[in-house]
């Protein structure tokens, strides 16, 4: 196995925070070959997904061209104090520019969100397997920056942000928050019911 300027071994054996401290600290480049290795999936699974249909070819062919400085840049702002995974963090910035390219296309007038029935973000069901106007799922992520309960934040990812775009079974969650299933339960639907209100004539 390949080996850096320190003797350590480059490949799975080294976690994807080791990668990024030394990404940060010294721009090792070995480190970002790796972590783009591992993450290159979820970055064209965004892309692919959130700029699918032919008008966004261009936006879809341009992002791709930028993976690797777009993962090197989620990598400098990556903070694991905030207890998520680095593919979240990516796949969450991947999205916001996605989202993005799209709000810029609309304000161009290049395209009109409220006649695309096809958007539905990723993991989600019941009333976020509704959201079909991207302006609606703006509020939900502007609701969501804005809360001041972490647990909230943390919830609503372990729920939604999956691998297998399926949502994480509430047991799960509960376990890894240290609570009760119902308790969780009713942390998500205050924030969904509060979501609800903002979102009433959008």
């Amino acid at each position: 196995m390949e080996k850096d300027r320190t003797g350590n071994m480059i490949g799975s054996m080294q976690t994807d925070l080791t990668l990024i401290n030394k990404i940060k600290d010294c721009r090792d480049e070995d480190s970002l070959l790796e972590l783009i290795n591992r993450h290159s999936g979820i970055y064209h699974t965004m892309v692919n997904y959130f700029l699918s249909g032919n008008q966004n070819i261009g936006e879809k062919s341009s992002l791709a061209e930028e993976k690797v400085l777009n993962i090197y840049s989620s990598a400098l702002s990556y903070d694991p104090n905030r207890n998520t995974k680095f593919s979240t963090h990516l796949a969450n910035q991947t999205k916001w520019k996605c989202l993005n390219i799209i709000n810029k296309k609309k304000r161009n007038r290049e395209v009109y969100l409220d006649d695309d029935n096809s958007f539905i973000e990723p993991s989600c069901e019941s009333f976020l397997s509704q959201i079909k106007k991207k302006e609606v799922f703006t509020v939900f992520e502007s609701c969501l920056k804005e809360e001041n309960d972490e647990r909230v934040k943390k919830i609503v990812d372990l729920r939604y942000n999956t691998n297998n775009n399926k949502v994480r079974a509430w047991r799960v969650i509960a376990t890894e928050m240290c609570m009760s299933i119902q308790g969780c339960i009713n942390i998500h639907n205050k924030f969904i019911q509060k979501v609800k209100k903002k979102t009433q004539n959008v």
